[in-house]
């Protein structure tokens, strides 16, 4: 009988959520699809686990106490790689930083017939500031950087395997940025358990069944998410019998809910159209939501992807969001949604209200972002693409 391949996600610092995302669901999947062992490696003491007890069953949980840095680099991640990189026959590791680099070259030095995966998760927004490496720069620490781009991120491109990029603009850019080592970058979105909703007998309504809610979903108040734009936005809409509600984790809301209070002092009337519900750890209760309501907003500044879409898109919302860099992926284009200049307020609030005074044109988004979602961003064929590119390798 043929031994179980190793999957390994290290991760470090996590909170519960982080199980149901990319960090829990690509080991996970790759346990179910593919025959993995899989295991992912938290932080014990930041978050109370408890996804891969009930959604996440078979993907294994590895706690390791937090012992602080050594030179930048988590020491207990460190000790991990020392002792059990031998045993690890696919390593993943999240973000292209520095860290990553050095657990790559430790681990290939370790396991040099082990497999290497990066997942980007990043919105190419710092090549802005410096186009030459997704690397950031040191602003002071010349010594820092000059190492780090003439040392160590070299040879951390010569002992990667593959590296994932969540939009297809992005793996573009970063083919073209990284010409010498373009066959190792690979488009790979996030996804959307379908599994786990079958297993559940969630029935996705039908857009007469649904109710006229315009949904947000994000952590609320973090700056990232600019839900002022949005709360501006509906100021300048007539809502007739519509209401909005807010859902998310409270996190650096103090100025956003100052703001907010200030807003309802001028908008007395929207206090009852707009609810915030907090935050929702059950998934079938978020999916219900998302199964109650017609559109889906976004407003966010920038998102290394915004997997919130592809969830509201699921269960037919029509998404209107702001030009991230995953906005046309996810909305193919505008043929399943609209997609607004960051920061416009103006032209966000026109969208809105052309979706809430023309019911067949959210009807006729929603259900083509259906179909765009089960055809592309379903977890079963995000990892499928995965085991694709990691048999590739062996040839």
């Amino acid at each position: 009988m043929e031994k179980k391949k190793r999957f390994l996600t290290l991760f470090g610092k996590a909170l519960n959520v982080e199980l149901v995302k990319m960090p829990g669901q690509i080991p996970f999947k790759m346990y179910q699809r593919h025959g993995y062992k899989a295991s992912v490696v938290f932080y014990k003491g930041y978050d109370k686990f408890t996804y891969h007890k009930n959604v996440l069953k078979g993907l294994r949980l590895i706690l390791l106490k937090d012992e602080g840095k050594f030179m930048g680099l988590d020491k207990s991640l460190l000790k991990f790689l020392f002792k059990y990189g031998k045993k690890i026959d696919v390593l993943h590791r999240f973000h292209y930083s520095l860290q990553t680099m050095i657990y790559v070259i430790l681990y290939k030095m370790i396991n040099p017939r082990g497999i290497a995966y990066i997942t980007l998760d990043n919105d190419l927004g710092s090549l802005e500031v410096y186009p030459h490496s997704l690397l950031l720069k040191h602003p002071t620490n010349f010594i820092r950087n000059f190492i780090a781009y003439n040392i160590i991120e070299p040879l951390f491109l010569k002992k990667v395997d593959l590296l994932s990029s969540e939009t297809r603009q992005g793996t573009e850019r970063l083919k073209n940025l990284y010409k010498k080592y373009a066959n190792k970058f690979f488009y790979q979105p996030y996804g959307i358990d379908e599994t786990f909703i079958k297993e559940r007998d969630i029935r996705v309504k039908n857009f007469e069944e649904k109710e006229n809610i315009i949904l947000h979903v994000a952590r609320i108040g973090a700056p990232q998410k600019n839900q002022r734009m949005l709360i501006e936005a509906i100021s300048k809409v007539n809502l007739g019998d519509w209401k909005v509600i807010i859902a998310g984790p409270y996190e650096e809301a103090d100025e956003f809910l100052k703001f907010v209070d200030e807003f309802f002092k001028k908008h007395p009337y929207l206090k009852e159209k707009i609810t915030f519900l907090g935050n929702i750890e059950d998934r079938e209760q978020l999916y219900n939501l998302y199964n109650r309501a017609k559109i889906f907003v976004m407003t966010s500044n920038f998102e290394s992807f915004g997997l919130v879409m592809v969830e509201a898109g699921y269960f037919g919302n029509y998404v209107l969001t702001t030009n991230v860099i995953s906005a046309m992926d996810i909305t193919d284009n505008e043929r399943c949604g609209d997609v607004v200049p960051i920061g416009d307020v103006e032209a966000f609030a026109r969208k809105l209200q052309y979706a809430i005074d023309h019911p067949e044109y959210v009807k006729e988004k929603a259900e083509r972002m259906k179909i765009h979602v089960r055809n592309n961003f379903l977890w079963e064929k995000v990892v499928d693409r995965l085991q694709e590119q990691i048999e590739m390798l062996k040839k």
